[in-house]
């Protein structure tokens, strides 16, 4: 006889669940314990309340959502090309996020209105990966010498409207991608040596 045991990721997943089913903002601990077959009590060993679930939840979407990134760190490609290919991927799958998991977005959305771990630790994850790439362009000397942490933020708020998801709604627009190439290429022109 198989006795279900309860643990961190069958919360997680019934979580996940609750909220393509219902949405963040009307899921509440009473919906995953019932998918659960518990006592909403009998989350509350493991989670504080539904806000540090829902961030917990987040945490786990966002790094298996964006593990498509990962590749193009390994990429034998210029710094110029890993940039541009890593920043495209970044708001590519942002838009399809937001076009094909729209509860779970909400979700992630409505958290990073507010100061949330999974969010800092996901943008601290991007800026770091941002971050080398820029480094090995320094270091090729395809990309001016300056700080390549400042340069990765600045790269990131020049591109937030492709993928932070207050401006999602503009992502639907026909033009989106080449209104993505037109900056890419003002960014990547900026950081570039000239001879």
């Amino acid at each position: 006889m198989n006795r279900f045991v309860l643990d961190k990721e069958s919360i997680l997943q019934a979580a996940e669940n609750a909220i393509r089913r219902y949405g963040p903002c009307k899921t509440n601990l009473t919906d995953i314990a019932k998918a659960l077959s518990v006592s909403h009590a009998a989350i509350y060993r493991y989670y504080a309340d539904k806000a540090d679930l829902l961030e917990a939840v987040t945490e786990r979407w966002l790094a298996r959502t964006f593990r498509s990134l990962d590749p193009i760190m390994r990429e034998n490609a210029r710094p110029e090309e890993k940039l541009r290919h890593y920043l495209q991927e970044l708001c590519r799958t942002k838009r399809a996020c937001a076009a094909t998991d729209p509860e779970m977005f909400e979700n992630y959305a409505v958290l990073s209105e507010g100061s949330s771990r999974a969010l800092k630790e996901h943008l601290h994850h991007i800026l770091n990966q941002m971050e080398s790439i820029i480094q090995q362009g320094i270091h090729s000397k395809a990309f001016i010498d300056q700080d390549p942490r400042q340069l990765a933020i600045s790269v990131f708020i020049a591109t937030s409207r492709f993928h932070h998801p207050a401006f999602a709604s503009e992502w639907q627009n026909p033009d989106i991608e080449n209104r993505l190439d037109a900056v890419l290429n003002l960014i990547l022109s900026g950081m570039e040596i000239r001879n």
